[in-house]
């Protein structure tokens, strides 16, 4: 398995390579959640993220070597820069991996495992207060079909918008950034997610985006009905962008999802995060040149 300290190494390695790294911010229990950046400054950026839902901490590799893939083949033309968070969930990862032992708040580890039934957290998805990371954006938060309103390992929506230092760290970070486009890795299912009632020219240009990843990796688009309060959401409603959720991985298989598919995961999507940014990059760069810069607003 792929730990938070395991990242923590390969960031460490980035570093000592010339690649720039940082953090962008802390996490409910105070450990820095990490990114890698790959590319240029000019104004033009991309954020990648995975392991925002503990149990799928192999998407925090699969995000880690995206970027290795960049930084071995610098020949390719990058058109902007590409900001990687492999993992926006340390803690629930770490509860995931480790279990209550890492934790040193008594009272946290009681109700933890009490919000589990047990001591077993290889399902968990939530961060370390319970919160489900993904439904905590404020983008029709609280309306979802399977929200919950306790905390639990999963659909737990938090107290208000942005409740959890980890939602509350990625907002802000975006927001500083200004992307262009967002990436997100989930795990499992082989499908593209890239819907949040966006209408008009908005509806059209994601949904072409959206094709083109269809296209490249081989999986299918979906639609949720019900399904809110998540980044993608957020960065779709609130920032005006393209935003994709990518579910890798066969459904066929079961949590906790065998690291022996990531070799097969990682063909899908070697070289996904520069092929789109560069076409969003070319479209923002060919309209505003028009003047018709209001197509992505």
């Amino acid at each position: 398995m792929f730990g938070y300290e395991d990242l923590l190494k390969e960031v460490d390695i980035f570093c000592r390579h010339g690649v720039e790294t940082g953090t962008i911010g802390e996490s409910e229990l105070k450990e820095r959640i990490p990114y890698i950046f790959v590319g240029k400054k000019n104004g033009y950026c991309m954020i990648v993220q995975g392991a925002m839902h503990a149990r799928e901490h192999l998407t925090a590799l699969l995000v880690v070597c995206l970027a290795k893939y960049l930084v071995k083949n610098s020949h390719l033309p990058i058109d902007g820069g590409i900001y990687f968070v492999p993992m926006t969930n340390p803690d629930g990862v770490r509860l995931c991996q480790e279990g209550v032992g890492f934790i040193a708040d008594k009272q946290r580890k009681s109700n933890l495992l009490a919000i589990n039934g047990g001591s077993d957290f290889a399902l968990w998805k939530a961060n370390a207060d319970g919160v489900d990371l993904n439904v905590n954006f404020d983008a029709k938060w609280g309306t979802g079909k399977q929200n919950g309103y306790y905390k639990s390992p999963c659909n737990y929506i938090g107290r208000a918008p942005f409740s959890a230092a980890e939602t509350r760290a990625l907002k802000e970070f975006t927001e500083r950034l200004k992307p262009i486009v967002t990436l997100s890795y989930h795990l499992k299912g082989e499908q593209v997610y890239w819907e949040f009632g966006q209408t008009s020219h908005r509806r059209y240009r994601d949904r072409r985006y959206a094709e083109s990843i269809s296209k490249y990796t081989g999986y299918p688009l979906v639609t949720l009905d019900g399904s809110v309060g998540g980044y993608k959401d957020w960065c779709i409603e609130h920032l005006k962008i393209p935003a994709f959720t990518i579910e890798v991985g066969n459904d066929t298989f079961e949590h906790p999802f065998p690291y022996s598919e990531l070799r097969h995961i990682l063909q899908q999507n070697l070289d996904l995060p520069r092929r789109l940014l560069n076409t969003v990059v070319r479209d923002v760069q060919r309209v505003d040149a028009a003047g018709l810069g209001r197509l992505y607003k």
